[in-house]
């Protein structure tokens, strides 16, 4: 007795055009990471500096510049929205594993689909709205400096735009690995266990 015939297959894109363009889209995120790493670290160092430099200025110096912690602000705002969004894109952020034992594989692949195209269209619609209040953002002087508070305001916009990006390659790529410490010096894949998947 004969082997039946299979049905045919489904035309799809070669697989060097999938992968050509799988590639060109990681490449794209490494770079991302890096610089929304990078971004956070020196965020991050410019609120030690300034918050270091007002207690300097208020005990030894004694200047007559007050506006130390106003920018010390700025920098934890960006920091913390830049932050958020690259937790998200490393899969650090906060997760709560309630159901997920009573879930099958595919209902979690499902479920973490639907959340991430929520979010998704949260932050486009925050990140919509919050250029409006960067624009009103610009007749508010910041008291001391020669900021307006849409630099403030910004860094909501920018968050949202990290995490734009980082929740659309989620959706396009869900298997995306975990991209590697741009600032480690080992070449390892960076595995941190006990991070959800």
């Amino acid at each position: 007795m004969n082997a039946p015939m299979p049905a045919p297959a489904r035309t799809r894109a070669p697989a060097s055009e999938v992968s050509a363009w799988r590639a060109a889209v990681l490449r794209a995120d490494r770079a991302v990471c890096w610089i929304g790493r990078l971004a956070v670290a020196l965020t991050l160092a410019m609120v030690l500096v300034f918050c270091f430099a007002q207690v300097l200025d208020r005990y030894v110096l004694k200047t007559q510049f007050d506006a130390w912690d106003q920018i010390a602000r700025i920098g934890m705002l960006w920091c913390a929205f830049l932050g958020a969004a690259m937790a998200l894109r490393e899969r650090r952020n906060v997760v709560i594993d309630i159901i997920d034992g009573h879930l099958s594989e595919r209902a979690r692949r499902v479920r973490d689909r639907l959340f991430d195209a929520m979010l998704l269209a949260l932050a486009a619609t925050l990140f919509y709205k919050g250029l409006d209040v960067v624009e009103v953002g610009h007749f508010q002087d910041i008291v001391g400096t020669p900021f307006t508070y849409a630099v403030s305001y910004a860094a909501l916009t920018a968050g949202m735009a990290f995490f734009m990006l980082f929740l659309a390659l989620r959706l396009l790529i869900p298997d995306a690995p975990v991209p590697r410490d741009a600032f480690a010096r080992g070449d390892g894949d960076n595995e941190m266990p006990g991070t959800h998947p």
